[in-house]
């Protein structure tokens, strides 16, 4: 097991210009090494440069996004308030009033802007999106949240930093984020894409930076900060990105932004009331054992200021935010070790990583592990694991609730293991449900039932088309209580679950679902009715507009009242939510 992540603060921008410019030299040599081996070096430059009308819910009763965790918001395409559904799609926010169904506001935002994503406050709207800036330079990448008035539409207060959103929460009136940002390195790409480049000169070319050039700018309503030295911390080895997290009030009143800055490139983001967890996945470039480990940090927000208040590493990598969870003062995760990482000149079979081993490839079979930790008040201390989950295997999703993990792997079977983590000190496989195919996300609906939504497949493992699965959890051993399979086709909600809507007052779950058919494809939603022990068909929603399939798909599905509404890219549309589910109102984009 991996030890602590033991991040470090500097004394002064002097010390942290310094010990970033060492760390990237390291790992700069570490990628040439790399190149040598037969990769190119145009793949490390782009993993640094990558960065009718119907009516209102008057009792109340609308769907919210499909969040990880309850009373904690996350940012999504589109939003309501039970009255007004605000959506951000092709460019444009519009509100819609669904009383009249009716665009009573929009908007349209800059081509060079993309990420959009939306928080709804008390009486504003939170538009986040990155925009393509052009400097002298060349081009960076800039963070941008607005705080929009909900009824015009105007703009009341604007945030910008350097880089992009890597994800963010709303709790209690409190937006968290997490920013990752790119140093400003144009001397050094350079100098890097040169025939007769060699270490010496990448070195030279690094430390001619200046900590400008590392740390990212930011601003409030035009007035420009830069992140304090002091408020950077680092593990033992990165490369030079960095994350920030810190917190803004939905209401406004963005003064005394203190950013907490980590040297890492941080891509998962889990988000509890109290705690906010940002997970790197340590790739160990240079390292003389390259078992790469992912490191978690725990930032707790006091006075609106975020704290570093723990980190801890795991062995492997994580598939997103659902790999984690904090529950009864514990922590935990879910982690793939040794999955197919396309190392450069490899060739490994694939559920396997080809780790180097003095010039050559070795096989390593991959496995997956579920590690707990207790959660203090400054610290993340492991209390036990369970390991050899999925032998060369690969998770394809995880879903903690309770005291229990539900972990599905995948190569050619699907075994949905039922983790017992009743005791933090012994966590225990209780089952191992084989079938064919796979979960990619799993959603509880109701007591001792797990609904999972993914792929069918041969005994071979190539997939044949989307299933839904309703499982039996009562018992130590996951059962299956009844499959919904169409042939050929697939569902966003496999790779993003805001996609997915489940109505627990009807039992309804909706899937977007689009065919693979290139001569006449469809797309659309499915909506299952889920019984006790059965999984029916109820519907078949679509938007009959002209265009192609990407037009019709629907990418969101709410609930206001007893309506059902989908939005997709060519507009808004409101079914009746339950007998035939007929069309009650159409909304063109």
């Amino acid at each position: 097991m991996p030890v602590s992540a033991q991040l470090a603060a500097y004394e002064s921008c002097d010390d942290a210009l310094e010990g970033i410019q060492e760390a990237a030299v390291a790992a700069f040599t570490a990628w040439r090494d790399e190149y040598d081996r037969g990769g190119g070096i145009e793949d490390f430059a782009a993993a640094e440069e990558s960065d009718g009308a119907g009516a209102t819910a008057e009792d109340g009763s609308f769907s919210e996004t499909n969040n990880a965790v309850a009373g904690v918001d996350e940012p999504d395409l589109v939003k309501t308030d039970g009255t007004f559904v605000y959506s951000v799609v092709g460019q444009v926010l519009r509100v819609v009033d669904t009383r009249s169904s009716a665009v009573v506001a929009e908007r349209e935002l800059d081509s060079f802007t993309w990420g959009h994503r939306l928080f709804l406050g008390d009486d504003e709207l939170l538009l986040m999106h990155t925009e393509d800036v052009e400097s002298g330079e060349g081009y960076f990448s800039e963070f941008r949240l607005e705080r929009i008035d909900a009824a015009s539409l105007e703009t009341l207060d604007a945030f910008a930093m350097e880089g992009s959103m890597v994800d963010a929460r709303l709790v209690g009136g409190e937006v968290r984020l997490a920013v990752g940002s790119q140093p400003r390195l144009e001397p050094v790409w350079e100098e890097m894409w040169e025939e007769d480049a060699d270490d010496a000169s990448v070195a030279a070319a690094v430390r001619a930076t200046e900590i400008e050039d590392w740390l990212p700018a930011f601003s409030v309503n035009g007035d420009g900060q830069r992140v304090d030295c002091a408020a950077v911390a680092h593990p033992e080895r990165f490369t030079g990105t960095s994350v920030s997290v810190f917190a803004l009030p939905a209401d406004g009143d963005w003064t005394g932004i203190e950013p907490q800055t980590v040297m890492v490139d941080g891509e998962t983001v889990h988000g509890t009331a109290d705690s906010l967890y940002l997970a790197h996945y340590d790739y160990a470039w240079g390292a003389a054992e390259p078992e790469a480990e992912s490191e978690i940090y725990r930032f707790v927000f006091e006075g609106g200021r975020a704290r570093l208040a723990g980190e801890a590493a795991v062995p492997g990598s994580l598939l997103n935010q659902y790999s984690l969870s904090e529950y009864g003062g514990h922590l935990r995760v879910a982690t793939t070790e040794n999955e197919a990482m396309g190392w450069w000149g490899g060739g490994c079979g694939p559920a396997a990583v080809c780790a180097w081993d003095g010039g050559s490839a070795a096989e390593e079979p991959s496995k997956s592990t579920v590690t707990v930790f207790a959660v203090g008040e400054d610290s993340l201390t492991e209390t036990g694991s369970v390991t050899d989950l999925g032998v060369d295997e690969r998770i394809y999703a995880v879903r903690f609730i309770g005291d229990t993990g539900y972990v599905v792997t995948f190569r050619q079977t699907d075994p949905l293991y039922t983790v017992d983590l009743s005791d933090p000190a012994n966590p225990v496989v209780t089952g191992e449900l084989k079938i064919t195919g796979f979960s990619a996300y799993l959603h509880p609906v109701g007591e001792d039932r797990l609904l999972g939504v993914g792929q069918e497949a041969t005994t071979e493992g190539f997939a044949t088309g989307l299933q839904v699965s309703l499982f039996d959890v009562g018992a130590a051993e996951a059962a299956v209580l009844d499959q919904y399979y169409w042939e050929g086709a697939d569902s966003s909600v496999q790779w993003d679950p805001h996609a997915f809507l489940y109505w627990a007052e009807t039992g309804v779950a909706v899937v977007p679902a689009q065919e693979w058919d290139e001569g006449d494809p469809r797309a659309g939603a499915v909506v299952l009715d889920v019984g006790g022990g059965s999984l029916t068909q109820a519907a078949w929603i679509e938007h009959r507009v002209g265009g192609d399939s990407y037009e019709r798909e629907i990418v969101r599905s709410l609930v206001i009242g007893d309506e059902l509404w989908t939005v997709s890219h060519a507009g808004l549309q409101a079914n009746a939510l339950g007998g035939d589910y007929e069309r009650i109102s159409w909304t063109g984009f």
